[in-house]
């Protein structure tokens, strides 16, 4: 509620004052965009910001959190394989990957999967440290496993290497099986069958080392034990993850604000006379509507009545506004430099050029290249003649291979 809002700051000189939405620095006394809450006074620096306040004013006072609910009717996509096609989130069931929203802008706010990976990564990784410190020391010179003892050494491995592979690992492990289960094979069912076995034969190798048979033993009677490359392996497939999670982010948030250009409300002429502040989504084609100076073009159109100069920059990149009289075509968020006019809307919603143009740059993040193509078509084959390999190299070595060959035969 605005009165929990600090009355320090509401006391401070009214000259300058900080937005409650972007935070930047207002000069209260020249800025138009203003609005009231609960008796109080707030300043914003455009009217995106405004609109944003107005619309739920306790989000940006601190009152509730801001939600993130996904809008009904939204349509996600895979990027890797496009003919996956869902209402809602959830994960591609052919590569297991996260999907997104075909619509551009539909979601906004901040990638939930992004800050969850990012959690993940940043856990395991200061997890993983110590681990390889223990497992690789001895080729370095580091005495440390020495010190400790083999037999602590390793249950502290244990101990270290769970929450990674259990917590931070734990996506990977549900889309492996959810390969499995859809029978598509790709990275995640590598990924879970090799952490998985890592894991599970180094953890009894800890709790239980006497239920391996003399094959998978060393000549001090321990059994090895993997649990640094499992921890490795989640560490680095977290790390791809979230710098293309990162990429896409970065995408995503061009293409909002390619939205953001479009101003959010109308002025409609009424054949009265009659004009009326509108949402941009009820203007229709024929509509007449007006222009202000300093406003942007609600949506494609034809002047019809009235001159000015508009910028059309943000399309043609020419810097110098162009004049505009009756029977000329303006372009939706395109920006009203002087004058004012009246124009007949005949291209509104998807239909504009800046909807368009954000279809094409969202239809460009969501295409795949041709090598990518390739790449789909080998992993069908790639995926099971991994796991025919690895178990042909483990039964070589444990028949042939030298002493303990069970053990050689395990890490082949």
């Amino acid at each position: 509620m605005v009165d929990q809002v600090s009355e320090t700051s509401q006391a401070t000189n009214r000259e300058t004052s900080r937005d409650p939405v972007c935070g930047m620095t207002v000069d209260a006394a020249t800025t138009p965009h203003r609005a009231s809450f609960e008796g109080k006074e707030f300043y914003f620096c455009c009217s995106q910001c405004r609109d944003r306040f107005v619309a739920d004013p306790e989000v940006f006072l601190g009152a509730k959190a801001a939600p993130e609910p996904v809008p009904e009717g939204v349509l996600f996509t895979c990027s890797m394989d496009p003919e996956v096609v869902q209402e809602g989130p959830g994960d591609c069931p052919v590569c297991g990957m996260a999907l997104e929203p075909m619509s551009p802008g539909a979601v906004a706010g901040p990638n939930p999967e992004l800050i969850d990976f990012a959690r993940r990564l940043v856990v395991g990784a200061a997890l993983t440290i110590p681990i390889l410190v223990l497992a690789m020391g001895p080729l370095v010179g580091l005495t440390v496993r020495e010190w400790l003892g083999e037999r602590a050494a390793t249950w502290l491995e244990l101990v270290l290497a769970t929450p990674v592979i259990v917590w931070c690992g734990r996506p990977f492990f549900q889309r492996g099986w959810k390969s499995i289960v859809n029978r598509n094979l790709n990275m995640f069912t590598l990924i879970a069958i090799g952490v998985g076995a890592a894991f599970g034969f180094s953890f009894m190798a800890t709790v239980a080392p006497a239920i391996f048979p003399e094959g998978f033993r060393r000549a001090d009677g321990s059994v090895a034990v993997y649990f640094e490359a499992g921890a490795v392996i989640v560490v680095l497939v977290l790390l791809g993850q979230v710098l293309e999670l990162r990429a896409r982010e970065r995408t995503g948030s061009a293409i909002r604000a390619l939205l953001d250009l479009a101003p959010k409300t109308a002025l409609i002429v009424h054949p009265d006379g009659r004009e009326t502040q509108a949402p941009l989504e009820s203007v229709r084609v024929g509509d007449r509507l007006r222009v202000r100076p300093g406003e942007k073009v609600p949506v494609d159109g034809r002047v019809l009545d009235g001159r000015s100069s508009v910028d059309e920059s943000m399309i043609t990149g020419e810097p110098v506004p162009l004049e505009k009289t009756a029977g000329d075509r303006v372009t939706g968020a395109t920006v009203n430099a002087s004058g004012t006019f009246v124009m007949k809307a005949e291209r509104v919603g998807a239909d504009t050029v800046l909807a368009r143009i954000v279809e094409m740059v969202a239809e460009a993040q969501r295409s795949r290249a041709p090598v990518q193509r390739l790449a789909d078509s080998v992993a069908g084959y790639f995926v099971p003649g991994v796991v025919m390999v690895a178990i042909a190299a483990f039964a070589i070595w444990a028949l042939v291979g030298p002493s303990p060959s069970l053990a050689y035969g395990l890490l082949a």
